[in-house]
């Protein structure tokens, strides 16, 4: 796949986009780059927003950050290999301190020239090619401000839209009914506004660790129950169970239905609630993708095909999805997969045949059934037998690039979630190198 410069499109100005911008930045015989970016600034999810639902621009706000939030992973595992965090930030950065150090980021490696900001993507069409595997793309995209149209013509195109931006609801009968107040935790801001009220969240991740050091002070009562499956990833229950939450929060296994302004447990027991927060994750989602493009989004909208090592389409071997994976990598990971992807596209990484690729992708989708995951967890990276190192250690391998990242990003990641596991109230409270 060598040949003369190639023209890229990269969609989106998050961690993952701007990764992906530094790294194309430093070949600049080979690639020439554009970046197109829904916002008015870089950081993707990281912009902070009091607004929820609709934008300014008319579209969905795409940020998921709540006003008091702290990463759960690390520092030094949020650190780019290229680009030094601040020494006068914590173990565990504020997400305006990483908003900032994107910004730093991208004026450093002068990465803004390129980027196209308050501009949507509306369409990435398939061109016919040549060489069936190396198809030409048509971007159409959308000033947000102006709403000037424009196309053009990329040989490679890099979807970075990240996976925390389309809400997913957990299946109970009756939730839609819910006389009180109901949100997904991607639209939870701050806590006064549930000052003195019995709040339910609903998951058993990170996220309802949050909320419950946000929420516990000021609410009356705080239930926590399981969401979209029996997952036990942090052992919360387990948690309760030894009292280590604070006295106003109260767990319990399941909500079965949802009545007016009341829900019912598992155990048949009626509890009365003024708010519901969902905390059950977020869908796929790639509303520019035409037809042409062979992407389905399966189960729920939680499984992207076909896509060789969750990131190369098996059939067009010019269109990438970096960042795609839920691990607690995310942030740097690009770090790996871009070097694959120009590996593949420099014609000095040789892929395996698509069908070969197809039936490895499916495979690997069902062992994890067989190790008990569910089908919601085709991209995810956070378990004991399956985590992010694992993922890391398969991509160094297979494309033969060397581990910028590190092993201690994998190691320090390993014991953080081992002690969020224990008590993930405190696991903050220790210095990861």
């Amino acid at each position: 796949m060598s040949g003369s410069k190639r023209k890229v499109a990269i969609i989106g100005a998050g961690p993952s986009g701007l990764n992906t911008a530094r790294l194309l930045s430093a070949r600049p015989t080979d690639y020439e780059y554009e970046v197109f970016e829904r916002g008015h600034c870089v950081g993707g999810l990281w912009v902070y927003t009091d607004k929820t639902g609709i934008d300014d621009d008319g579209y969905p706000v795409h940020s998921s950050m709540y006003d008091s939030m702290v990463t759960n992973t690390t520092k030094p595992s949020m650190e780019f290999p290229d680009f030094k965090l601040s020494d006068d930030y914590p173990t565990f950065p504020t997400h305006r301190q990483i908003h900032q150090y994107l910004e730093d980021y991208a004026d450093h490696f002068n990465l803004k020239r390129n980027i196209h900001f308050n501009t949507i993507v509306t369409n990435l069409k398939r061109l016919p090619a040549k060489e069936p595997q190396c198809p030409k793309w048509s971007v159409t995209a959308k000033n947000t401000r102006t709403a000037e149209i424009t196309e053009k013509t990329f040989d490679v195109v890099f979807v970075c839209v990240g996976h925390y931006a389309k809400s997913n609801f957990p299946d109970i009968p009756g939730l839609k009914s819910f006389t009180g107040t109901l949100l997904h935790s991607h639209n939870y801001r701050k806590p006064e506004a549930f000052l003195g009220k019995k709040v339910t969240l609903v998951g058993d991740g990170p996220t309802v660790v949050d909320l419950i050091s946000d929420l516990s002070p000021v609410v009356a009562e705080l239930i926590v129950c399981r969401g979209r499956s029996d997952e036990v990833r942090l052992n919360l229950y387990g948690q309760w169970e030894k009292g280590f939450f604070p006295k106003n929060v109260r767990f319990i296994e399941r909500v079965t239905s949802v009545a007016s302004d009341t829900l019912v447990s598992l155990d048949g027991t009626v509890m009365p609630a003024d708010a519901i927060i969902c905390c059950t994750g977020y869908k796929h989602s790639y509303p520019f993708l035409d037809k042409s493009c062979g992407i389905t989004i399966e189960n729920n909208d939680t499984r992207v095909r076909p896509l060789f090592k969750h990131m190369i389409h098996t059939k067009y071997h010019t269109l990438f999805f970096i960042g795609l994976m839920e691990n607690y990598l995310d942030f740097t990971l690009a770090y790996l997969q871009v070097p694959m992807a120009l590996k593949i596209l420099d014609g000095k990484l040789k892929l395996p045949s698509e069908r070969d690729m197809n039936k490895e992708t499916d495979d690997d989708y069902e062992k994890r059934l067989e190790m008990g995951l569910k089908p919601f967890h085709a991209h995810s990276f956070y378990f004991d037998e399956l985590d992010s190192s694992m993922y890391a250690r398969e991509i160094i391998s297979f494309a033969g690039i060397e581990d910028v990242l590190g092993a201690a990003k994998h190691d320090g990641l390993a014991l953080l979630y081992s002690r969020f596991k224990t008590n993930c109230l405190t696991a903050r409270n220790f210095t990861y190198t």
